[in-house]
């Protein structure tokens, strides 16, 4: 569990995060199971060091020393939780990795670039997604299309974009390192017909001039008549996801690139700055 964003950074933290609706008999019914919310305090507690006895565990969590030892002893059932023999200690299992198997670096990066898309999604009005790659599509992890009043559609949430077609798409490829783009070529070319590779060269030529404009464009077409643009979220040398701006096909003028492009570079940076501040490398 450690490392993963929901595990506090303090005693105090872990308690007061979790314990509100437990504490608060007013809460609507149905909100809160208690036992649950306290077994999981109990563990995030237990997250912050390598061991505990059962009265230093009872007074972080501020629960009775008998409601303490119960969920112990049923945690140690489960597996999440190991006693050290006679010393009367604990600590975090093994097990409780599997907890936190589910989610993946993809999750975490739409979970950091969530909110951070959302804010500039309220300043400018045009939507923004993103989106991860999947095979040879990105997938669109998250839209703030619910909350933009220019939005095309109601949300593009689990839309599969084609890695050439698109902007997203395009930038991944143009982002991520060598021996990817050509094992992504391949995976392209297998696929099916529609994805060959007419010409590699003049391909390789406009993903390079997306790298020095660190960002992609795309115009609208018969097949979309949406217009985007598009840059990339990156750890290190790696590109991790995708950040995109829709707007109308005849909207998308120079004007309007000269205008937004800069922000949606500087707001993928912002989540790349935040996703690296998180996981660290």
């Amino acid at each position: 569990m450690s490392g993963k964003p929901a595990v506090p950074t303090s005693v105090a933290e872990a308690v007061t995060s979790k314990s509100d609706l437990a504490k608060d008999p007013a809460a609507p019914a149905g909100e809160s199971i208690r036992s649950i919310d306290r077994a999981l305090r109990i563990l995030q507690v237990m997250n912050l060091r390598h061991q505990w006895s059962l009265h230093e565990l009872q007074l972080a969590v501020e629960l009775p020393k008998t409601t303490v030892f119960r969920i112990l002893q049923t945690l140690e059932r489960g597996g999440f939780v190991c006693s050290e023999g006679t010393l009367g200690l604990y600590r975090v299992a093994e097990k409780v990795q599997e907890l936190s198997s589910g989610f993946t670096n993809k999750d975490l990066v739409v979970e950091i670039g969530s909110p951070i898309a959302l804010k500039i999604t309220t300043e400018i009005k045009w939507p923004l997604a993103i989106a991860t790659l999947d095979g040879t599509f990105m997938r669109v992890r998250y839209s703030t299309m619910p909350y933009s009043p220019l939005a095309v559609h109601a949300t593009t949430v689990g839309q599969r974009l084609p890695l050439l077609e698109t902007a997203m798409g395009r930038v991944y490829l143009a982002f991520c390192a060598e021996h990817e783009r050509n094992e992504l070529f391949a995976m392209l070319r297998e696929s099916s017909p529609e994805n060959t590779i007419r010409d590699e060269r003049r391909l390789l030529a406009e993903l390079e001039l997306i790298r020095r404009q660190k960002c992609g464009i795309r115009k609208a077409s018969a097949k979309r008549q949406t217009a985007t643009i598009a840059a990339p979220v990156t750890h290190g040398a790696d590109v991790v996801a995708g950040l995109s701006m829709t707007t109308f096909g005849n909207s998308l003028t120079p004007e309007l690139i000269a205008r937004y492009a800069p922000v949606i570079i500087e707001t993928a940076e912002r989540i790349s700055q935040a996703y690296l501040a998180k996981v660290g490398g």
